[in-house]
């Protein structure tokens, strides 16, 4: 199958015009009623049809008794009937001509033989037919562009570059929650589900198509078809990253994923190999996969593995220092012209050296002039800069949850309370913030070069700042950052390998 020919089928799943719900209910507590009210409550423009033998009207929309009433074609049918009724439901979407197929149920091949029958004679009924399915056992797709919300939960994720495919559809809902707190924005997202038909190379092939999609994420469990994997992966990666949480790896993850999501688990070894000869960028944890989809997706990759740090104390340059050593990145020494022009700036007493110790200096004026000249030094290949953002939430932590200083405590005189204060000071704050990321986008944007901040909330919430991250990434600590930070140079050093090999 070609490209292009993947990339049209599933047009008809991620940017449908129509859309039938089977098994559309006016019980609140259904998935027949969750899933359409999702839809259309998360601003789908397309034609609606519930498809129900029972009601007349649901969420007020006219309801058809079976998908072969509905006028016209249908891009997408989602099923929600329970498993023992699937069969008959798909056989009428072949039969109607539906092009796409979400099957919401579950109750298939992972839960034993029984269900493994039914998912077969699901496939069956696809041959020859053209018709695309997702599932069975999914919760559903997400659609940027369409505003298509197709999915069990609720969730309404950031529009954004990365194409996400996960074979649980709890934790990658989740995850698409969690990104729109961290600011991560998605363009497509897809439960993978027991692949009895579409499979995770058919989502890879697609995203590595889709201009709306820069960076690729998956959540895998095991693989269906690991050599057309393997295939696809070794041509997508040289045009976009693809970031990979492979779980299942121990044996009782592997018993897990098998009455999971029917997902054969690949043995350990080989699949670290099959990551590193395809050129994809493994994460160890749910967190830094979302860490790393960001950065790729909002800065450059570094020509080499030399970094600048610039700190507003030395403790945390330090921390810095051992965790860009522990992954194989290098803290360079700064030449002396770089020194020169830092030594115009910090008092005399700075660090003369890397990490650049601000030493507590409060001109904020002065760090964004620091990250300049370490930006454009000729050695340093990507700059780390921790404690420049943030001000704002750790002051709001402190002004508006915690008690203030005994002698901040009371009146001020002529009634002017210190809160007050502290309020427009925030706002003080908020702006130096928005000043940081401006500055830091535009010599992005010069330099060639990432910048990762490391921002400490003191609060433990998610600030304002670490959920706008579209253009800019801030970690919450130095070690995420610099992990970070080595997987943007792994894919660096794929990418070189490649180009190398091409000459």
């Amino acid at each position: 199958m070609g490209n292009s020919e993947i990339v049209e089928q599933l047009s008809h799943l991620f940017d449908p015009r129509t859309i039938a719900v089977i098994g559309a209910s006016n019980t609140k507590m259904k998935w027949g009623y969750i899933v359409p009210a999702n839809i259309l409550a998360g601003g789908y423009k397309g034609k609606f049809y519930p498809v129900n033998p029972h009601d007349e009207e649901i969420l007020d929309h006219k309801v058809f008794k079976s998908v072969k009433d509905i006028p016209g074609e249908v891009d997408l049918a989602v099923v929600t009937v329970p498993a023992p009724a699937v069969i008959p439901v798909v056989k009428e979407c072949v039969e109607k001509g539906v092009k796409s197929c979400i099957v919401i149920s579950g109750g298939f091949s992972e839960t034993g033989e029984e269900g493994t029958a039914l998912e077969k004679e699901i496939t069956k009924l696809l041959d020859g037919s053209g018709m695309r399915l997702v599932g069975p056992n999914t919760m559903g797709v997400y659609s940027a562009r369409s505003s298509l919300h197709a999915l069990m939960p609720p969730v309404r994720p950031v529009a954004g570059k990365i194409g996400f495919a996960a074979q649980s559809g709890n934790l990658g809902t989740q995850m698409l929650s969690l990104g729109k707190a961290l600011g991560v924005g998605f363009s497509r997202f897809v439960c993978i589900g027991n692949e009895a038909e579409l499979n995770c190379a058919d989502y890879v092939e697609y995203f590595a198509e889709d201009p709306d999609t820069e960076v690729i994420l998956l959540y895998i469990e095991g693989l269906r078809e690991g050599r057309r994997f393997i295939e696809v992966a070794l041509e997508t990666s040289p045009k976009k990253p693809i970031v990979v949480l492979k779980a299942g790896k121990t044996e009782a993850g592997a018993r897990a994923a098998l009455s999971h999501s029917a997902a054969l688990a690949a043995d350990e070894t080989i699949f670290d190999g099959v990551l590193r000869q395809a050129g994809m960028i493994e994460a160890d944890t749910t967190e830094e996969m979302l860490d790393i989809a960001k950065a790729f997706a909002a800065v450059p990759h570094p020509k080499g593995k030399r970094v600048g740090v610039l700190t507003w104390g030395g403790g945390w340059g330090v921390v810095t220092a051992d965790a860009l050593a522990k992954y194989g990145l290098e803290l360079v020494e700064l030449p002396e012209d770089t020194r020169k022009q830092l030594d115009s700036i910090l008092p005399p007493y700075w660090s003369r050296g890397n990490p650049v110790d601000l030493v507590g200096t409060l001109d904020l004026s002065k760090h964004f002039s620091c990250i300049e000249i370490l930006a454009r030094c000729p050695v340093v290949d990507a700059v780390i800069t921790l404690g420049t953002m943030g001000a704002t939430s750790s002051f709001q932590s402190f002004v508006l949850e915690g008690p203030l200083p005994g002698e901040l405590n009371g009146d001020l005189g002529g009634g002017i309370k210190p809160r007050v204060i502290a309020g427009e000071f925030l706002k003080q704050l908020q702006a130096v913030d928005e000043a940081y990321r401006e500055k830091v986008i535009d010599l992005m944007a010069e330099t060639d070069k990432p910048i990762i901040a490391v921002s400490f909330p003191t609060s433990g919430a998610i600030t304002p700042m670490l959920a706008s991250q579209s253009e800019v990434v801030i970690y919450p600590s130095p070690e995420r950052g610099a992990k970070t930070l080595a997987a943007l140079y792994e894919y660096r050093e794929f990418l070189d390998r490649k180009h190398a090999l091409a000459r």
